[in-house]
């Protein structure tokens, strides 16, 4: 009966521990793209440092746009610029920037450029106990994106544009109230359906 009482205690010890020291065992995570921007701030910075007929794909990589260097770069053609600026027949050709115009009209003498800067970080919340048997998973997201596009004709940038989520802050819950027994619920319910069909 000791013994019993001991293991009990012993449970509840642990779970307890468990419990307050699960904001410092809970895994976390990181996503950051290779770039010199560390904020959304500094990509802003970079580009209200661009100057249109003026700024070169030189003075472009000196701010932190390399064409060549930079991971998740995508280049428009003139037939991807017409979709991104006229994704619908609504939006007629005359209503458009000069800019844009002009760089689809000179086809491939114009490109475009979309440069794609992130940082997400995910970190798990909550109880460690509750976490670890997948009773309840808390996640936090937090971080940034970006996304600089730029028209070059002529070897200088005709037209930019800057989107993207300067503070991104989202809280996931999964809960499962079965805990460990919800997969193995699902594999019984799966098997029950095919004997069932099997029967018939």
């Amino acid at each position: 009966m000791l013994s019993g009482m001991a293991r009990w205690l012993g449970a509840c010890g642990l779970v307890v521990a468990l419990s307050g020291c699960g904001g410092m065992l809970l895994p976390s995570q990181s996503e950051i793209g290779q770039s010199k921007f560390e904020s959304y701030d500094s990509v802003r910075s970079a580009f209200n440092n661009i100057s249109l007929n003026q700024t070169s794909m030189r003075d472009m990589a000196g701010l932190g746009f390399d064409t060549a260097t930079t991971p998740n770069v995508a280049v428009l053609s003139y037939l991807d610029i017409v979709e991104r600026f006229m994704p619908n027949s609504s939006i007629a050709f005359d209503k458009l920037d000069p800019a844009v115009q002009s760089c689809i009209m000179a086809r491939s003498s114009c490109q475009g450029y979309v440069f794609k800067v992130e940082h997400h970080e995910y970190q798990r919340t909550g109880s460690l106990f509750l976490d670890l048997f997948g009773f309840s998973r808390t996640t936090r997201e937090t971080g940034w994106t970006a996304q600089v596009l730029v028209l070059v004709q002529d070897g200088e940038v005709t037209h930019k544009l800057l989107s993207g989520e300067p503070h991104v802050e989202m809280v996931r819950d999964d809960v499962q109230p079965l805990g460990p027994m919800q997969n193995l619920a699902g594999m019984f319910a799966v098997g029950t359906s095919a004997a069932m069909r099997t029967i018939k």
